[in-house]
């Protein structure tokens, strides 16, 4: 077997995994199909892959690993199936100036399979930049698999979204009840206001007699005021184990963190991260 060179583009690293996945009757049709001569047969291929190709979902070995977690951070978290990648690897063989409008077309017509797809796969172009409004318009979808193809484990928006629209996908990931652990920098994009806009929302939902996720008060740590220092007082004193420890955590990434003011009997024996806060608290629920 041959070593992906970790210089190679993401396109030649697509295409080699896919060939070592792929059966040899998958592969001919493939290979006959992935160069096409106008917009139609690009369509017809990228629909034609549900019924030539498997979904299988491949178990990536330690060398494809790392090599995919370098070219797309949250790759082996995300389950890409072969015709996604597939799929993928089509939508790279577009033209650069033409393929903003073909995808366009694309989304609009696509069901929901191809859809995830998609949305998985841009990161991939090498003009990903120019499709920031296609992917604004998509987190608008109230279909959960292509939210969650936007948003979870998928570096394109930490990577390109501007701020307001940073923010609105972070707000529709909670609006949603997705796991916003799986959300590609979301530390590295948190801001000030994010963390005000979060702090009304749960003002809002607790008037509403509703819980909060223990994960929310993450998007607050490090922009904690003092209005927001003692709603993590009162979540601290009042909340199961995890937002205990979520509020504890928050406090003490803040300037706001005194020990001595916090009791010992809610403190914690040790402090999970918030990667394991939000995977413990998911574990619980179907989503």
């Amino acid at each position: 077997m041959t070593a992906i060179a970790l210089k190679t583009g993401s396109e030649e690293i697509i295409q080699t995994i896919i060939q070592r996945r792929l059966s040899k009757a998958e592969a001919d049709w493939f290979e006959n199909n992935i160069r096409f001569e106008n917009n139609a047969q690009f369509f017809q291929t990228f629909g034609l892959i549900a019924r030539k190709i498997s979904l299988e979902i491949p178990e990536w070995t330690t060398e494809e690993t790392v090599i995919l977690e370098e070219v797309y951070p949250g790759f082996t978290q995300s389950h890409w199936d072969l015709q996604q990648l597939s799929r993928g690897l089509l939508m790279t063989q577009l033209p650069v100036h033409q393929n903003v409008e073909i995808i366009k077309n694309l989304a609009e017509m696509a069901d929901i399979k191809e859809l995830v797809g998609l949305y998985k796969s841009l990161f991939f172009l090498k003009n990903a930049a120019d499709f920031i409004l296609t992917v604004q318009e998509g987190i608008r979808t109230n279909m959960v698999a292509v939210f969650d193809a936007i948003a979870l484990a998928n570096p394109f928006a930490a990577k390109y979204l501007p701020v307001d629209a940073w923010n609105q996908l972070v707000l529709k990931a909670l609006f949603m009840g997705r796991p916003l652990y799986q959300i590609i920098d979301l530390d590295l994009r948190k801001n000030e206001k994010l963390a005000l806009i979060i702090h009304d929302y749960i003002h809002e939902r607790w008037s509403a007699g509703r819980l909060v996720s223990p994960e929310i008060w993450r998007l607050v740590a490090g922009y904690v005021n003092q209005e927001i220092a003692a709603d993590l007082v009162n979540a601290m004193h009042t909340g199961d184990t995890l937002t205990k420890q979520a509020a504890i955590k928050a406090l003490k990434e803040s300037s706001f963190y005194n020990e001595n003011e916090i009791p010992n009997e809610t403190l914690p024996d040790s402090l999970v991260t918030w990667d394991e806060m939000g995977t413990q608290y998911y574990s619980h629920l179907k989503f």
